[in-house]
């Protein structure tokens, strides 16, 4: 019996396969038989290519070791697929039933069942176009977090950073990740990925930030389940690069002047690559940390951070499907300190600002809105520069008692310093009373200096005023001496109202209980006192 040899390329691949042709008719059957596994094993081959360049896709930022959203909210999985019409299978093994979508133009989103086990659990996402599956998957409160360089302002960098970094650590349930410095003229749909879900790791965690980090741990020891970061920043950047255009064209336009190499200014740009591709994830509420680099323009600011937290609501709610809600809790940090020089500058208006022109949030300018004053925190020989203060412990403390009241209704939580809610004119007209929380304050007096007041006719945001040091103080009230401005009437009476108003934790009005520091205001005087708003 003679054998000869003839080959059978298969195609798409490089290697060749033999089969053996014999002379008769048998061994001819057989060969044809060999051709027909060679070009079908050759076809599944190319199917499988296909899969794989076609295949199934997540959005960039889902994947193992992260945080999607508990319930009540349903977390939202969503990414991209080539057979239009195709089902999209996703289910969180051993919790409940699987969720489904169609796909349509190239996409597809879905909602996972609600979910408050904790896990970790697996998620599996099927299709005809592949396989995808999210390893260690968690599921607690998502937190965005965003804004410019006191937000990004590392671990590394705060005061004990071995300490704190090495509890980190420990704290597997508190997950992160951040996005890619990238900026974009157009809205970016597949986010670029600076640091992937991780759990904490001393390599990671050096790396991320700080107050974001810190509230989550502190947050964390209140709620007992897991808590997602998304930590989206970059320093010396105003707030429009975060705004969406529909926030833009609400508010008066701002000129920056000419664009620093190191840090985008552009209406939307980091809204655009930074932001837009996160609307669809479900998150429960963002802390934001900005403000420095809009400064020169406070007037404005009121209404741009209003109309920024307005969108982001409505984009967020409306592309996760209801499931983020409408209304999500928004925390914030007000201004910080600079330096020892004692002038005004434009910080104190921002910080009015920053607030409606309310002194406090929430207000009826801003519903579910909290903030954490950090005036009082200064750090005039940070290494990292006066404007970025070490202590972002305290600042984390002051937004979560913040966030357990107003995002988590803890109502018991006391999380505002003292406020003045009355102003009293002495018969002599040479002094003012006034009154904090109604009369249930309990005042911690450090020291005499802060107020100050503005006469008739002479007052403005920028401009120094009349000291008005106070000369006596009740657990609830303090009484300024306003002499200065003689015959005239005080026309308003303002707080603390410096670039950097006071030494560490030494400025005039706290809170004896909590601690909490009173806020910059600049309030005008009832004719004759009376109360205030």
């Amino acid at each position: 019996m003679s054998y000869s040899v003839e080959r059978a390329y298969t195609y798409g691949q490089s290697s060749n396969h033999l089969c053996l042709r014999e002379s008769t008719a048998a061994v001819r059957m057989k060969y044809y038989l060999c051709v027909l596994v060679v070009l079908a094993v050759s076809c599944a081959v190319n199917m499988a290519t296909a899969k794989a360049h076609g295949a199934l896709k997540l959005a960039s930022y889902y994947s193992d070791h992260m945080v999607l959203q508990r319930g009540p909210q349903q977390a939202v999985l969503w990414g991209n697929a080539d057979t239009e019409g195709d089902t999209v299978t996703a289910q969180v093994i051993g919790q409940g039933s699987a969720a489904t979508s169609k796909v349509q133009n190239g996409k597809w989103k879905l909602k996972l069942p609600a979910i408050t086990n904790p896990g970790p659990f697996t998620v599996d996402v099927k299709s005809r176009d592949g396989h995808v599956t999210l390893h260690d998957v968690l599921f607690g409160d998502v937190w965005l977090c965003s804004g410019q360089s006191n937000m990004e302002f590392e671990m590394k960098k705060v005061m004990n950073t071995s300490t704190e970094i090495q509890k980190g650590v420990t704290l597997k349930t508190i997950r992160y990740m951040k996005t890619q410095w990238a900026k974009s003229n157009t809205p970016v749909e597949d986010l670029q990925i600076g640091q992937p879900w991780t759990v904490p790791t001393e390599a990671t965690l050096k790396e991320f930030s700080a107050v974001c980090y810190l509230y989550a741990e502190y947050l964390q020891s209140h709620l007992n389940y897991p808590i997602g970061l998304i930590g989206s920043y970059w320093g010396g950047t105003p707030i429009e690069a975060w705004s969406p255009p529909e926030a833009i064209r609400s508010c008066p336009v701002v000129t920056h002047g000419t664009e620093p190499d190191c840090c985008p200014h552009a209406p939307q740009i980091l809204w655009n690559a930074k932001i837009y591709a996160l609307r669809a994830m479900t998150i429960y509420g963002a802390v934001w940390y900005q403000g420095e680099t809009n400064a020169d323009h406070t007037t404005e600011y009121n209404c741009q951070q209003k109309a920024m937290i307005r969108e982001w609501r409505a984009q967020f709610n409306r592309e996760s499907m209801g499931q983020t809600r409408a209304d999500f809790p928004f925390g914030y940090v007000q201004l910080g300190a600079i330096d020892d020089k004692g002038y005004v500058g434009g910080f104190p208006a921002l910080r009015w600002s920053q607030t409606a022109n309310h002194g406090y949030s929430p207000n009826s300018d801003q519903h579910n809105v909290f903030m954490a004053v950090a005036m009082d925190l200064p750090d005039f020989t940070s290494p990292h520069g006066a404007i970025h203060p070490r202590y972002k412990q305290e600042v984390a403390q002051r937004l979560v008692m913040s966030a357990l009241n107003v995002a988590y209704g803890h109502k018991g939580v006391k999380f505002q310093g003292p406020f003045p809610t009355k102003i009293l004119t002495s018969s002599s007209g040479n002094s003012l009373t006034i009154e904090f929380d109604a009369g249930s304050a309990q005042l911690d007096i450090r020291n005499t200096h802060g107020f100050e007041i503005c006469c008739s006719g002479g007052c403005n945001m920028f401009n120094n005023a009349v000291a008005a040091p106070i000369t006596a103080h009740s657990q609830s009230s303090v009484t300024v001496d306003s002499s200065g401005c003689g015959s005239q009437h005080v026309q308003v009476v303002r707080y603390a109202w410096r670039t950097s108003p006071c030494h560490l934790l030494q400025c005039a009005v706290y809170d004896s209980i909590t601690g909490l520091p009173a806020p910059t205001f600049y309030l005008t005087v009832p004719e004759g006192g009376g109360l205030i708003g």
